[in-house]
């Protein structure tokens, strides 16, 4: 019997294209908040990029983690 549900390749492209996007949407709002003018600048920059980045990856794996939930999709 096959399984006629598409929730797990939604989630298979949601697990790939998920953690680039919120990678570059962190990266976005770090470099927009220390708005980097010098050398130290840039450096509060990477390292609020990577805090904030490395938060956006726990939520939304969490986030796609209750899906598969949901759906009865084992990752």
């Amino acid at each position: 019997m096959s399984n006629s549900n598409n929730a797990g390749g939604c989630l298979q492209i949601c697990l790939f294209v998920g953690p680039v996007a919120a990678w570059l949407v962190s990266g976005y709002y770090a470099y927009n908040w220390i708005e980097p003018e010098s050398f130290f600048g840039a450096l509060k920059f990477l390292i609020a990029w990577a805090i904030l980045g490395k938060i956006a990856d726990i939520v939304l794996g969490a986030i796609i983690a209750g899906i598969a939930h949901f759906f009865g999709e084992g990752l």
